[in-house]
């Protein structure tokens, strides 16, 4: 048996596009503290709460799945419930929006410079044995790559979500993967076997402060790393090109 909802809050729909009335509607519930899992209702339902043409409310459930608010179940028992958490999806969506925007470089790093340094202190206070290995092993796995830009820019982004996993900062992690595609289309180009040495060494810099439980140090390590990648002009040059 589908579960009950409370229908009090819906209000018919008669504006001219209804469809974005109807999600505007739901979205609002879901905001006021509807949680994974929760029954939104069925496309029946749906059509009866809001005084709706079936088209109208299957323009809106796309629009919903869309934006990862609901998932639809088909068959017995099926219809529209709140979706899971997936913030990797949200963070790939937010990597095509940036790319569409045409960032810079010293954009890219901006962001990178408000954000890192602090998951890096947090990774220094927050990480397990089993963190620091990993990251330990990134580093060891971009030291065969230093001639190859593609297999040394992805293991060296690695690295970077390695230390905001480590973090155990959910937003923080989020942001540093939405900028992972950006980083890649802006690094990779202009990655040398010399400057993939550098980052060698700054990501050990690293480590070595997020492993000894040094906040200050990892943030400071992690901060210079990033200014050294936003003043070196074999970088920021691709701005120009």
């Amino acid at each position: 048996m589908a579960d009950k909802t409370d229908n009090s809050q819906w209000k018919q729909v008669r504006t001219t596009r209804a469809s974005e009335d109807v999600v505007a509607q739901i979205k609002e519930a879901f905001f006021k503290g509807m949680k994974s899992g929760d029954w939104v209702g069925t496309e029946a339902d749906l059509i009866e709460r809001f005084g709706v043409s079936r088209i109208t409310i299957r323009d809106a459930i796309r629009s919903l799945e869309v934006q990862g608010v609901v998932v639809v179940k088909v068959g017995a028992g099926g219809g529209l419930r709140v979706a899971d958490a997936d913030p990797d999806r949200f963070a790939d969506a937010l990597s095509v929006q940036l790319h569409l925007l045409g960032v810079s470089w010293s954009e890219v790093v901006e962001a990178m410079q408000t954000v890192e340094p602090l998951t890096a202190r947090l990774a220094a206070e927050r990480s397990t044995p089993e963190q620091v290995q990993l990251m330990r092993e990134a580093v060891e796995e971009a030291k065969g790559h230093v001639h190859d830009p593609h297999a040394f820019t992805e293991c060296s982004l690695d690295f970077h979500l390695l230390v905001a996993d480590a973090s155990k900062n959910r937003a923080l992690r989020t942001s540093v993967r939405a900028l992972r595609s950006v980083q890649a289309m802006k690094f990779e180009p202009n990655t040398s076997a010399n400057i993939a040495l550098e980052v060698i060494d700054s990501h050990t810099k690293i480590i070595e402060a997020v492993a000894s439980g040094d906040g200050n140090a990892a943030e400071a390590a992690m901060r210079e790393h990033l200014d050294s990648m936003n003043d070196d002009p074999r970088i920021a040059a691709h701005d120009q090109r």
